[in-house]
C-alpha cells in the first residue's frame, strides 16, 4: 500500500481541530484514520486528538487479533473505544463538557476496504477515473435530502449544514456505521474532512486524483480547497492499492 496525508489549518480559522492517522500492517494490509473535532477550542483539539491516540493503539495493541470476515468488528469496537474515552473525558473536566469529533477509519487487506465512520468526515474510492463516495453523512442536511425536503444541491449550501447527528464523544453509545468494498491495483481511497468536500465539488476532486501524482495529492487537495476560500481545517489522507492487495470477493 502507499500512503499520503496532510492536515492544514485553512484560511479562516485560527487552530487546527482536526487529526489523522495511518499506517502499514503486517501482510501488506494498511490502515487510515481522519477526525474533526468540536467542542470549543481546547475541546475540538482534545476529542480529534485524542480519539486518533485511541484507535491507533487499538492496531498496534490488537490488530493481530483480528481473523478474517472479523473487519467490522474490530473498527466498530476501536470507534467504540474511543467514544469512551472521549466521553468520560469531556465528562470529567468542564472546560472539555460537550466536546466530541467525527471519525472515518479504514481497514485495507485482501484486496477489501473496510470503512467504519461517524459523523460528515467522509471515505471515497477513486477507481478506474470515478470517484465514488463510500460514506453517508450523519448530518441533519443529510436527513433532510434523505427524506425528499431538500435536493442534494440545495443541501450544499443549507444554513444547518454544520450539524452533525452522530459523532465520538458526545454519547456513551455511539452505533458506528461500516461498508466495505473491493480494491484493486491503482484504486485510491481518499479519507477526508468536510473542510475540503464542503469547499471542492466532487468533480473537482476527481479531476485532481486523475491528473496528480500520488505523493503530491494531499498537498494539491489542500492548496485547490484553500483556493477556493479555505473556510475550514482541511485534511486529506490517501491509500492506494498495489498488486498484493488484489483478490475479488
Amino acid at each position: 500500500m502507499k500512503l499520503a496525508g496532510k492536515t492544514d489549518v485553512g484560511r479562516v480559522r485560527r487552530e487546527n481541530q482536526d487529526d489523522f492517522r495511518a499506517g502499514e500492517l503486517p501482510g501488506g494490509a494498511a490502515w487510515a484514520l481522519v477526525c474533526d473535532g468540536m467542542g470549543g477550542a481546547r475541546g475540538g483539539r482534545e476529542a480529534s486528538h485524542g480519539a486518533c491516540d485511541v484507535i491507533e493503539r487499538c492496531f498496534q495493541d490488537q490488530y493481530g487479533r483480528c481473523a478474517p470476515g472479523g473487519e467490522e468488528q474490530f473498527l466498530t469496537q476501536a470507534l467504540e473505544n474511543a467514544n469512551h474515552a472521549i466521553f468520560q473525558k469531556s465528562a470529567r473536566e468542564e472546560a472539555l463538557a460537550g466536546m466530541g469529533t467525527t471519525v472515518v477509519c479504514a481497514l485495507v487487506r485482501d484486496g477489501r476496504a473496510h470503512i467504519c465512520y461517524a459523523g460528515d468526515s467522509r471515505a471515497y474510492l477513486f477507481h478506474a477515473g470515478r470517484l465514488h463516495q463510500l460514506t453517508h453523512d450523519h448530518s441533519y442536511v443529510q436527513e433532510l435530502v434523505d427524506c425528499g425536503t431538500i435536493t442534494a444541491e440545495e443541501a450544499e449550501h443549507h444554513p444547518q449544514k454544520n450539524i452533525i447527528t452522530r459523532a465520538l464523544g458526545v454519547d456513551y453509545r455511539l452505533g458506528p456505521d461500516c461498508t466495505s468494498v473491493v480494491v484493486v491495483r491503482g484504486d485510491m481511497l481518499l479519507l477526508c474532512t468536510d473542510g475540503l468536500t464542503n469547499a471542492l465539488p466532487a468533480a473537482k476532486i476527481e479531476r485532481l486524483m486523475a491528473q496528480t501524482p500520488f505523493y503530491d495529492l494531499p498537498d494539491r487537495l489542500i492548496e485547490a480547497a484553500n483556493d477556493a476560500g479555505g473556510q475550514d481545517n482541511i485534511t486529506a489522507v490517501l491509500l492506494e492499492a498495489e498488486p498484493a492487495e488484489v483478490q475479488h470477493g
